[in-house]
């Protein structure tokens, strides 16, 4: 069953059941919904991925076309009677916390026909059968499909422009939107996740908080190679391993709850010893469940310095935390699930605006928010469900999870705060002339406690 292809016969004017008005009064729209998602083009693609991940998809494929842009994913949170009468469900409330999915589904759908659409088509087809919508203006034509051998309910939703585009704003919210998300992304072949959330072309901290949850729940991350570190702490103490990296001190640590700010369920706190290896030892001995932190070049701890030899680091023992279930390429190690976190703190060495919050739900980083922390210019990604959102479910709230939240992430620093002043004590190891220590002491008022 190709659901683009019914709904191209569908487009080029072939059999339908039924035709009818279509008309939505975008002023009342507009009173009920956040202008957010009228306001920025892109936001019905982002409320899509929100809708697919809600609805149990595990990836989602979409197609750049020079007409159009295609969006499929399967659903197993879906059925195909759900959108048996598309007409009247669009002019039902816009979901509830009951059928988040279906939530995400309608905002998507408001917002894609307000985004300089010439023609919105969506189709849903199970193994009960399927249906398909064409919405051009106030006219809509629908079509009934025949059942389809398989699991779960799939999904394609094709928005054609007025104008022909090129989907270079698409792409990179994208690409931005998703670094973390548990539902891969897919623009045409290649893959957009997981991703490094860029902060700056160096980096003084990478702090990771694993967890044991689900990992649909949390963080996907990147392979760590992508972030290796010149000084690492695996939450077994401060450990001077430097490798070819961009991050000054690059930590694994793990949520600890207290009476002062309990976020979420405490988990124990990770303890992998760095092991080292060399090219030979790689082939004969570094166990298969090593995960490769670093491997590659080495300098003498400078970031300028000269290449002196290959090192490999790696740890063990990962099964006792959250993994993704879909493996991605690691470099010489193959395919490997890559680990899931809490959350991600990352600071970079010159600081880039002002510090931020950004809370990833439904597979997708939300509108950031301004936040005070302890190290200048942070970002913190944040997994958590609670943080509750306007009505478009794109910007966050600033309530009083937010405060707990940014109470914790500034307790949090404190340590780093002494860690960074410890290792730019011996700067120069690392690179970092008296000047550029002084610099960054400054910047991030680490001379203050």
């Amino acid at each position: 069953m190709d659901l683009a292809l019914y709904l191209e016969q569908l487009a080029q004017e072939g059999s339908r059941d039924s035709q009818g008005s279509f008309s939505i009064d975008y002023a009342k729209a507009l009173e009920k919904l956040s202008q957010r998602l009228f306001r920025d083009p892109t936001s019905w693609l982002i409320k899509l991925v929100q809708a697919a991940a809600a609805s149990g998809a595990r990836e989602l494929l979409v197609r750049p076309l020079r007409d159009r842009l295609e969006v499929q994913f399967n659903a197993t949170g879906f059925t195909s009677s759900q959108f048996q009468d598309l007409q009247t469900l669009l002019h039902q409330p816009l979901g509830s916390e009951e059928q988040p999915a279906l939530a995400h589904f309608l905002r998507a759908f408001h917002a894609s026909r307000s985004a300089r659409a010439e023609s919105v088509a969506w189709g849903a087809v199970d193994a009960q059968g399927g249906f398909s919508y064409l919405v051009r203006g106030q006219e809509i034509q629908r079509q009934s499909m025949p059942g389809r051998s398989g699991k779960g309910c799939d999904c394609l939703l094709a928005l054609k422009p007025v104008t022909p585009a090129a989907w270079l704003e698409e792409e990179r919210v994208l690409t931005g939107r998703c670094a973390l998300s548990p539902l891969t992304v897919r623009w045409g072949r290649r893959q957009l996740n997981p991703a490094v959330p860029q902060v700056g072309k160096h980096v003084l901290l990478d702090r990771l908080y694993l967890s044991r949850r689900p990992a649909a729940e949390l963080l996907h991350l990147p392979h760590l190679t992508r972030v290796p570190g010149l000084v690492y702490d695996l939450g077994n103490g401060y450990k001077d391993h430097y490798s070819y990296g961009s991050t000054l001190l690059h930590q694994w640590r793990s949520y600890k709850s207290s009476p002062d700010h309990k976020l979420w369920e405490a988990e124990p706190s990770p303890d992998f010893p760095i092991l080292e290896s060399d090219v030979i030892q790689e082939v004969f001995g570094i166990p298969k469940a090593a995960y490769a932190i670093n491997h590659g070049l080495i300098r003498g701890g400078r970031l300028g310095g000269r290449n002196n030899g290959y090192q490999i680091l790696y740890v063990t023992g990962l099964d006792h935390f959250a993994l993704a279930e879909l493996p991605v390429a690691q470099g010489r190690f193959g395919l490997r699930r890559p680990l899931c976190a809490r959350a991600w703190l990352r600071c970079p060495v010159q600081p880039q605006g002002e510090s931020q919050l950004v809370v990833q739900q439904d597979g997708v980083l939300l509108d950031p928010l301004p936040v005070r922390l302890g190290l200048a210019g942070a970002r913190a990604f944040v997994s958590d469900n609670t943080v509750q959102t306007d009505l478009s479910g794109l910007v966050p709230v600033r309530d009083e999870r937010v405060e707990k939240l940014e109470t914790w992430l500034l307790a949090e620093t404190v340590r780093s705060r002494k860690e960074l002043r410890k290792a730019l004590r011996w700067g120069s190891k690392y690179g970092y002339s008296e000047a550029a220590v002084a610099q960054i002491t400054r910047l991030h008022s680490l001379d203050q406690e």
